[in-house]
């Protein structure tokens, strides 16, 4: 397959994505899985897809799974103890009521680090 011809089909792909996410309502993430899993079909046809598909997604599972299942646990327990509120209205009183914007901005990132830990040990 040519280069033209690919990046035509990745072009196609992400308009096909943008119409299944906000046309459709299709969740994101099976939107892309299946934008994703169409265009390997058409540009690998030769190929198992589906074995490809399972060494690509067991070895990132396998170096970085456990450590955002951790980090999922430990936002879901923040938010149903109520400690992400108590950590936004720290932040809030640091920074007062006219920084209402930053203060939410930083809450984000302070209360996501959890989610992101990997990606944040990594570096």
């Amino acid at each position: 397959m040519s280069i033209v011809t690919i990046s035509l089909l990745v072009l196609l792909s992400i308009v096909l994505i943008v119409i299944l996410t906000s046309v459709t309502k299709l969740n994101a993430f099976a939107s892309l899985f299946i934008v994703a899993l169409l265009l390997a079909m058409i540009t690998l046809p030769d190929k198992n897809v589906v074995e490809i598909l399972k060494e690509g997604f067991g070895s990132t599972m396998a170096s970085i799974g456990f450590l955002i299942i951790f980090g999922a646990i430990i936002a879901v327990v923040l938010e149903k103890t109520g400690g992400a509120i108590s950590i936004a209205n720290y932040i809030l009183s640091k920074t007062g009521h006219g920084k209402a914007a930053s203060a939410m901005g930083i809450t984000g990132f302070v209360v996501g680090s959890t989610i992101f830990c990997d990606s944040r040990l990594f570096l």
